[in-house]
């Protein structure tokens, strides 16, 4: 994150950049563990320290278990500098759409029930 357009408090990262990283990298991690891109149905956030800005950021994520077409998955962000203080936690859950019901919602979608952003 970089700039004052990703601020909150002075020096810091707005809350709302975080979840939007984490919820893409969550979102990723659904088609490369689980197979399925999916549709974020829940998204939980814990905030434990401010997210630094003009800092590299380590953004992980990783599939905690699947029941139907439901994927659950965790994630975390810390700084590069100091992967063992954990900034911001979350945990989601995300469903894949049958799809014939992801082209009704998104005509742009291709055969592979991908976006042309890969998800």
């Amino acid at each position: 994150m970089q700039g004052i357009a990703h601020e909150g408090p002075p020096g810091y990262g707005h809350g709302g950049i975080s979840a939007m990283l984490l919820d893409e990298s969550m979102g990723w991690a659904c088609v490369a563990t689980a197979g399925m891109p999916g549709m974020t149905v829940s998204l939980q956030l814990r905030y434990h320290r401010p997210v630094p800005l003009e800092a590299r950021l380590r953004v992980l994520a990783h599939v905690t278990g699947t029941e139907g077409r439901k994927v659950y998955v965790a994630g975390s962000i810390t700084t590069e500098e100091d992967l063992a203080t954990v900034l911001v936690t979350a945990e989601g859950v995300f469903v894949s759409r049958a799809p014939e019901h992801a082209r009704a919602l998104f005509p742009g979608l291709r055969d592979s029930g991908e976006t042309s952003a890969g998800r």
